[in-house]
């Protein structure tokens, strides 16, 4: 009889790519992949611990499952088995726990006999297998695990074991499964980790050396994107990145930057190695070589010690630069953490703090998609929106298009028409809707443009 699992994923991109490889592995022994959690012999949570709201989601969900699939086997993944080992004990007494990096290893874990599996390192052997009946047109490849850093905030660190240590894929690996999934219809190329800047550190190369010779290897018509960017290791590579990214119209101009916070005291507080200047410095680099790229960025306001006159630092910063979109969040006390025990900002201020860099925050972003409006993007239809009211085209600077009709894994054209803080909305340029193949002509002047 065939054993049939599901899995749930929280959390990352680094997470989903750890859920796929997980799913890759047993699918190769035979096992079913199924949705539906009814139907599953075996189900599978793969946890994040970086924000409290998600542990108590994820503890939620966890006695949920305990309590209405008493006979079912509950395997528990990611971050928060390291964190809270006991407490996922109290809600799923009988749950297979899977600690730090043993998604690799999911067979070991589904068919022994122990009910807690606690891996010392990653083999960095397994990268997912691109399935388009479960995938679509989007492949999620981890490049690298692991951190140079160790902030005072993290979890991840914990979570994972990473902080100081960076593991990379090798090149090879990874370029094999690209040129994989692109042969069999991925559109999209999602390279991800804990922090992709520092990619290679640990092989004599870089992420630049691999984004080029993935370029040069897999043909075809695909958009990668890049994920988050620590700013100190991303200054070391940023020349040559922009220069790969200006000249080669398969890569998103998205560049995702957390910065924290705009207060340099505030970062020494949080143990991070840049400051603020450095971050300035790479934004105005990407600015003024390509003007149209996305440029997001990650802030916590209310982080311990932090003042008003810190608070405001961030807002202004964000203003000055005109950044597109922020990942805003009140900061989280997390256990095992230096912070933790730091003295607290009152949970009364952080809300307010929160509010006013919300509203700021969408303004910014509204004046800089405002700049689209009446202009000709063009880009790949990648998703239906949460709504399932519109498609949702990801322009060549990864600006989320709504549009009413189209298909996914289109390469469209689309005239802007309007646009919020959040998006941009447009109209399908006549018969592109009908995924007509179009060579590239990148003016970086006038942005890209789509000519038949």
């Amino acid at each position: 009889m065939v054993s049939r699992f599901s899995v749930i994923t929280f959390g990352c991109w680094l997470n989903k790519a750890d859920s796929d490889i997980m799913i890759s592995r047993l699918k190769a022994l035979g096992w079913e992949y199924v949705e539906d959690i009814d139907l599953a012999d075996v189900i599978i949570v793969n946890t994040c611990a970086v924000r409290e709201e998600a542990e108590r989601n994820e503890l939620k969900l966890l006695g949920k499952l305990g309590k209405e699939y008493p006979n079912k086997k509950v395997v528990v993944a990611g971050c928060l088995t390291r964190v809270r080992p006991a407490t996922i004990k109290d809600v799923v007494p009988n749950a297979i726990l899977v600690a730090s990096h043993g998604v690799e290893l999911i067979d070991r874990v589904v068919n022994g006999d122990l009910d807690m599996y606690v891996f010392d390192d990653r083999p960095m052997t397994y990268l997912p297998t691109y399935y388009p009946e479960l995938h679509g047109h989007r492949y999620v490849v981890p490049i690298q695990v692991g951190c140079l850093g160790n902030c005072s905030f993290c979890v991840t660190k914990i979570g994972r074991m990473g902080f100081g240590r960076v593991r990379s894929y090798g090149k090879d690996d990874i370029i094999r499964a690209v040129r994989d999934a692109v042969s069999r219809g991925a559109r999209e190329i999602y390279l991800t980790g804990q922090e992709i800047s520092a990619y290679g550190r640990d092989r004599g190369y870089d992420l630049v050396d691999l984004l080029e010779e993935l370029l040069r290897s897999v043909d075809g018509r695909y958009m990668v994107r890049l994920g988050m960017m620590e700013p100190l290791e991303l200054s070391k590579i940023i020349d040559r990145l922009i220069d790969v990214v200006k000249g080669d119209w398969r890569v998103y101009r998205f560049f995702h930057i957390p910065v924290q916070s705009g207060s340099d005291r505030v970062l020494m507080l949080m143990r991070r190695k840049y400051s603020v200047e450095l971050f300035r410095d790479i934004v105005r680099k990407i600015r003024t070589t390509i003007p149209d790229a996305t440029i997001a960025t990650d802030i916590i306001v209310g982080f311990p010690g932090e003042t008003d006159e810190d608070f405001w630092a961030s807002v202004k910063l964000i203003e000055e630069l005109g950044i597109d979109k922020v990942n805003l969040a009140r900061y989280s006390r997390r256990p095992f953490t230096e912070a933790a025990y730091m003295e607290q900002v009152p949970e009364q201020v952080k809300k307010e703090r929160s509010k006013i860099a919300t509203e700021v925050f969408s303004r910014v972003a509204f004046e800089r998609n405002r700049l689209f409006i009446g202009r000709e993007l063009w880009g790949i239809v990648s998703e239906i929106d949460f709504k399932g009211e519109n498609y949702v085209v990801r322009s060549y600077n990864y600006k989320p298009i709504a549009v009413r009709k189209a298909y996914i894994g289109a390469f469209v054209k689309v005239r802007i028409t309007d646009a919020t803080p959040q998006r941009l909305f447009g109209g399908l340029l006549e018969g592109e809707e009908l995924g007509v193949k179009y060579r590239v002509d990148f003016r970086l002047s006038e942005g890209l443009d789509l000519v038949s």
